[in-house]
């Protein structure tokens, strides 16, 4: 993940023409970290009165991790033509953005990455002529919305345990049900699908590439990691299902 923001940092400085090739470079230097990670790597660190864990590799962070950095690849293959700097920093954090998410061992970690996708995302949005700013503005309060549910879900998981290890929600709590609405938001499932087929059409052609590949895989990721089990995700899952169709 910080490789490849430290990408979005260098990527404004490079010409224009060679800027989609150096692009490349990074997503595929974040592919074999990922690769190469074993399953029982982690990375702490102190922060105010609570421990970081900036890193936690299992399989599913692990699987999660290749996929979102060989997604990055693609996009910016696919966007080599590109000579707009804003849309590819934003695409690279938009990118780390997902990658720090997946190998977040912590709720505070997890909700630094968790904003900044948000943030990230809107400008691929914005980049676009037009409706785009009114859309943008749209998309983005939506999903702060979503980010208020998350956190406030956060502090109380935090004031239940004392510790802000990321863990499996526990069904009985307000706390849990607040996260699992912020993460719903996120995953688009009914009747909180509305900003996706809002936003989507509206960003520029390479944003809407980035954007179906990040925001609601991130959620869906998370749903795996915090609530697997859950009864109720059947039955939402069969609703997004038949709600598409």
């Amino acid at each position: 993940a910080f490789l490849v923001l430290l990408g979005a940092l260098v990527l404004p400085l490079v010409p224009s023409r060679a800027r989609g090739k150096v692009f490349l470079l990074f997503p595929l230097g974040a592919l074999w970290i990922c690769w190469n990670l074993s399953t029982d790597q982690s990375l702490a660190v102190e922060f105010l009165q609570y421990r970081l864990s900036v890193l936690y590799v299992d399989r599913l962070s692990r699987i999660f991790g290749i996929v979102f950095s060989l997604i990055s690849f693609a996009g910016g293959l696919f966007a080599l033509h590109l000579r707009d700097a804003r849309q590819q920093v934003a695409a690279l954090i938009y990118a780390g953005g997902a990658l720090g998410l997946v190998f977040s061992g912590d709720w505070l970690t997890l909700f630094f990455f968790w904003e900044l996708i948000a943030f990230s995302s809107t400008v691929l949005i914005w980049s676009r002529q037009g409706t785009g700013s009114r859309v943008g503005l749209r998309y983005l309060l939506v999903h702060l919305f979503g980010g208020s549910l998350l956190l406030a879900g956060i502090l109380g998981e935090v004031h239940v345990s004392g510790d802000i290890v990321l863990q499996l929600l526990e069904t009985g709590r307000l706390s849990s049900w607040l996260i699992l609405g912020g993460i719903a938001l996120n995953a688009a499932i009914p009747p909180l699908h509305a900003w996706l087929s809002d936003a989507y059409p509206k960003a520029t052609v390479t944003g809407a590439v980035f954007l179906s590949a990040f925001t609601t895989k991130s959620a869906v990721y998370l749903l795996a990691r915090v609530a697997p089990g859950w009864e109720i995700l059947i039955t939402l899952g069969v609703i997004m299902a038949l709600y598409g169709v």
